[in-house]
């Protein structure tokens, strides 16, 4: 009995490292269906108790390695330790509805169905913990893992959680088939094997968007973040990433773009009540001769905002776009006094970010038309309503700004870029991120890369880049699935339960 426990223990911890392993830095999408599959078995016989504590530990060995920007952000191991179980908590309760549908009469006893079911309250606990607490942390849901596979063409149809059931149910299909040779039941494995197979060679078929109504010629600037301690006393951090934004973008000609693009927090002193940073700025948008996006701070009442801001010829601000979903413990503190007991860190964040309100979308003034442009800020290009909300509207094409400099050299920027590539292919849009230290680069609605910088490099890059107004499936019901997906979820999630009760 202890050998089958600790066998069941490796087995859960072998599936979180898996899951792990689908994400940058290693980046190998098929390593989320082993990593289901072998979740899938690691429950196998367990007590409804027994299957909590093993989704816990898996989602621990998913979870806390993937967050280790956690830790680099705030300084201190506990905030990644912290997060990663924090998440790991909605895995082990989706372990014991996995359990109570395993053993249940109807839903255990056809594979398909079994599949199928742990597929939608996968997906559906997902969408869960997107959005609590405090507006959720959709890091890692098993969709934006599979953008160099063939379930990434499911994404215009369904977004992340089609994917994302996907992947669970070729998981599953993978377990069924691993298990049938353990117990030598040949024909049983075959048809799981050669069903996963069919799954994903089905999945190669989906067409992608190609065609573009028009195009637009953007620079998009990679500047370079000081190290603070190594800066002259009295020269400001903030203006220097202001000022090498400035230099960067020399090497840009502006009779060559349409629009040049700056990231999230190019000039943390705003420009609209800061001259020095008004100035700098005014340089180079001058020199272009073009519109320029780009991120700013803005202060009112103790409070701030992040904000990207319409750039224009006479030196106006014609758009703002305010964060709508501020990163708790990263952008503001909730509950600042009661985590105060615990660590001092709390207050590295020391004035907390408000959430703004409106759509994220600029509207940019061109020479000759004006364009929409869909301007999820960092973080938020995870978020499937924000994105999906913008391209909507009429967004033609998706900007993503971003700051990724507090995460130092970990994988966090090449995290994001997966992210934006998986945007891209939902919404059949040409996607571009551009960061203050990388990753940056242009997506294409198929997925392809170009123009990518390389991280903590200087660079300016300059693409042709198609706009787009067909909208995708997943972009016209992204609210209906998402509640469709709720109700789902919902529904088998209490049948586990009762069938649980039922067996005991």
């Amino acid at each position: 009995m202890k050998q089958r426990r600790v066998l069941h223990f490796l087995l859960a911890v072998g599936a979180g490292l898996c899951l792990f392993g689908a994400f940058a830095p290693v980046d190998f999408w098929p390593a989320a269906f082993l990593g289901i599959a072998l979740l899938v078995m690691s429950l196998s016989g367990r007590t409804w108790f027994g299957s909590f504590g093993l989704g816990v530990v898996a989602g621990c060995a998913f979870f806390i390695p993937l967050f280790e920007w956690a830790a680099v952000a705030s300084g201190v191991l506990i905030a990644q330790i912290a997060l990663g179980f924090a998440e790991s908590l909605f895995i082990g309760v989706l372990a014991v509805i996995w359990q109570g549908l395993m053993r249940g009469k109807h839903t255990g006893g056809n594979v398909a169905l079994t599949a199928a079911t742990m597929g939608l309250t996968w997906v559906a606990m997902e969408q869960l913990r997107s959005e609590l607490p405090w507006h959720g942390m959709p890091w890692g849901l098993l969709g934006f893992s599979q953008v160099d596979g063939p379930l990434v063409r499911l994404a215009p149809w369904g977004s992340t959680q089609l994917v994302g059931f996907g992947v669970v149910v070729v998981g599953v299909l993978v377990a069924r088939f691993l298990s049938a040779l353990a117990k030598v039941q040949l024909g049983q494995g075959v048809i799981a094997g050669a069903s996963a197979g069919l799954i994903l060679v089905l999945s190669m078929f989906l067409p992608l968007s190609t065609s573009a109504d028009s195009y637009l010629t953007v620079g998009f600037v990679q500047g370079i973040i000081p190290d603070e301690s190594k800066l002259p006393a009295g020269q400001s951090r903030a203006l220097t990433v202001t000022q090498n934004l400035v230099t960067a973008t020399k090497a840009i000609d502006g009779d060559d773009v349409d629009l040049v693009l700056w990231p999230e927090s190019a000039s943390d002193r705003d420009p609209r009540e800061d001259d020095e940073a008004h100035s700098l700025i005014t340089e180079a948008s001058e020199r272009l001769g073009v519109p320029l996006l780009l991120g700013t701070q803005r202060y009112i009442n103790g409070y701030r905002y992040n904000d990207y801001v319409v750039w224009n010829l006479d030196q106006s601000i014609s758009g703002v776009y305010s964060k709508q979903h501020p990163v708790p413990f990263g952008e503001y503190m909730p509950y600042r006094d009661f985590f105060r007991k615990f660590t001092p860190a709390v207050d590295l964040i020391s004035t907390d970010m408000l959430a703004g309100s409106k759509p994220a979308y600029l509207d940019v003034e061109l020479k000759d038309s004006t364009v929409r442009v869909a301007t999820p800020i960092c973080f938020e290009v995870a978020d499937n309503a924000i994105v999906s909300e913008a391209v909507r509207a009429g967004a033609q094409l998706i900007v993503v700004p971003t700051n990724n400099a507090s995460f130092g050299k970990t994988s966090e920027s090449a995290q994001q870029f997966q992210m934006t590539r998986f945007r891209a292919i939902e919404h059949g849009r040409t996607a571009i991120q551009v960061s203050t230290v990388g990753v940056s680069g242009v997506v294409e609605p198929n997925g392809v890369t170009r123009a990518v910088t390389q991280p903590w490099t200087e660079d300016a890059q300059v693409a042709r880049v198609g706009l787009r107004s067909e909208l995708t499936v997943a972009t016209r019901i992204s609210e209906p699935l998402r509640i469709a997906v709720y109700a789902g979820g919902a529904a088998l999630g209490l049948l586990a339960f009762i069938q649980l009760a039922r067996r005991r």
